[in-house]
């Protein structure tokens, strides 16, 4: 890998992570589960969150005890940053009950920025270097890597402390270093790499596991095929052992048992009528009625909010040509993720922005974007087999083209979702709504961007938009603008991403076209 590659790769994890540090978004039940299960084990030293409860819904009961019903995993890695936080001045959290004050505690944020929003740039980063590794120019896989973080719903929850980039940019490192195993000298240690990758993908969310097995069968497959030595299948196997131990004495200390997990012991009876100890993640029959909703419809499809990913279906077969391996498994993780959701009952996500329970795949799909706007004839370090005719050399301009106004469409799209929280609630059961929320953009994200009412499903304290740093640095001056305008608190930070954006790709071109680096 050239060092090119890497400053390109840098500057778009550079990119990413200042967008997301632009926001601070409130806190939910989703994101309470999590965050109570890291605050009781660095303040307190236990696995209850007795005394946070009433900060989360999204929790189990076990006698008189009650601790997060999540996955332990997005705890575990936050824990890292929270004792940063700690031992830089911040007070542990209060005991309590929730209501006074702490829909923004300080530390919620650095431990957000520093998990959800350091990983979603890191898999960006990674986008850039495996699109150079399938033939793209840094130019365009800058493009890739920047649209995966900021014209995706990735943009949203990168700024939440959700499960969902952490699997995705885990299960995205797992497949890199299983290709990585494949053509370096060094096939054990990237193997064990990769089991630790998809193992702990697993341990944040559980419903990943299909994807984390295919990783494993994957790199079965190479072996089989004589591309890696079989060392490597113990090598993957010891490295996921890891974090499957501290799962199952995670269960042990936590519910006595190593097999027992928090959706056994749901608190609230809506969550026990979906997950139970025969199916902890509530699935059934897979409907495929759904389908149509989950990609295409403004309610919750896929394509209606990362347009760019429309590219992902000629991608494949472009992929297929080049690289046939990656295509399949690639689809195979979008296709995992894919019917795990159409099995849930719970389908629509909730309160988000877009299909929410999509998001891991989100990676999988870029990567086939990448192969569309990737030279044909040239794949990782080769130099183009021929000169390109100008035919292929139009079509090219023509895909790129097409891809960055899909991202541009996609950015500005998820901007203005971001915005506003980036919660969006479903059909309105349960809120006080007049209408149905089937075009989450026309009905609640535009009208409260120019300026509309703020709805009574927000709460009567709520602003139109959730807190920036520009709000709250200057917080008399943003609440002294008129409704209307107020979207003006946005202007540095699309400044920001437009100079930086501008300064990468210049600094990419002022290099001469014949320094063709040698990229792996």
């Amino acid at each position: 890998m050239s060092g090119r590659t890497l400053r390109v790769a840098l500057g778009v994890f550079v990119i990413l992570l200042g967008s997301y540090a632009f926001f601070w978004h409130s806190r939910d039940w989703n994101v309470s589960s999590r965050l109570m299960l890291t605050y009781a084990l660095v303040d307190r030293g236990q696995v209850s969150i007795d005394g946070l409860e009433d900060h989360t819904g999204d929790r189990a009961r076990v006698g008189s005890h009650y601790y997060s019903d999540k996955q332990p995993g997005y705890s575990l890695l936050a824990v890292p940053p929270y004792l940063a936080c700690r031992l830089l001045g911040l007070p542990p959290h209060p005991i309590g009950r929730r209501g006074e004050g702490f829909a923004y505690w300080p530390a919620d944020y650095w431990i957000t920025l520093a998990t959800s929003g350091v990983l979603t740039a890191s898999c960006g980063a990674l986008l850039t270097i495996l699109a150079v590794w399938l033939g793209c120019d840094p130019g365009r896989a800058a493009l890739v890597g920047l649209a995966y973080g900021l014209a995706t719903p990735a943009y949203v929850y990168a700024t939440l402390a959700y499960g969902h980039q952490a699997t995705a940019c885990l299960l995205l490192i797992s497949l890199a270093t299983i290709e990585r195993a494949r053509i370096t000298g060094r096939p054990l240690a990237w193997a064990t790499l990769a089991g630790i990758c998809a193992a702990i993908a697993s341990v944040v969310e559980l419903q990943v596991g299909p994807v984390s097995a295919l990783m494993g069968i994957y790199l079965l497959g190479l072996v089989l095929a004589k591309r890696l030595p079989f060392s490597s299948v113990l090598g993957f196997g010891l490295g996921a052992a890891g974090p499957t131990a501290i799962l199952l004495i995670y269960n042990t200390v936590t519910f006595s048992s190593p097999f027992d997990m928090g959706y056994f012991h749901e608190d609230l009876a809506q969550f026990r009528a979906v997950h139970s100890a025969r199916n902890p993640l509530g699935l059934s029959r897979i409907d495929a009625g759904r389908a149509i909703e989950l990609l295409f419809l403004p309610h919750r499809g896929l394509f209606f909010y990362a347009p760019i990913l429309l590219l992902a279906i000629p991608g494949f077969f472009v992929l297929l040509w080049r690289r046939w391996s990656v295509a399949v498994v690639s689809l195979g993780a979008c296709l995992a993720v894919f019917l795990v959701n159409l099995s849930y009952p719970e389908w629509t996500g909730g309160m988000s922005t877009g299909p929410r329970l999509l998001s891991p795949l989100l990676p999988f799909a870029m990567l086939l974007v990448a192969a569309i706007v990737a030279p044909w004839g040239r794949q990782g370090n080769e130099t183009p087999r021929a000169k390109p005719t100008p035919w292929r050399s139009r079509s090219l301009r023509a895909w790129t083209g097409i891809a960055v106004l899909l991202a541009i469409l996609g950015g500005v799209e998820m901007l203005m979702f971001q915005g506003v929280g980036g919660r969006l609630p479903p059909a309105p059961r349960g809120y006080a709504a007049e209408t149905p929320f089937h075009r989450p953009w026309k009905e609640i994200v535009w009208p409260l961007w120019k300026g509309d009412p703020v709805p009574r499903w927000r709460g009567a304290e709520s602003d139109r938009f959730e807190p920036t740093l520009v709000s709250l640095r200057w917080p008399r001056a943003v609440s002294s603008v008129p409704p209307g305008w107020r979207w003006l608190q946005f202007v540095p930070l699309v400044a920001f991403q437009s100079a930086s954006i501008g300064l990468l790709m210049w600094g990419i071109k002022s290099h001469p076209a014949s320094r063709r680096p040698r990229d792996a």
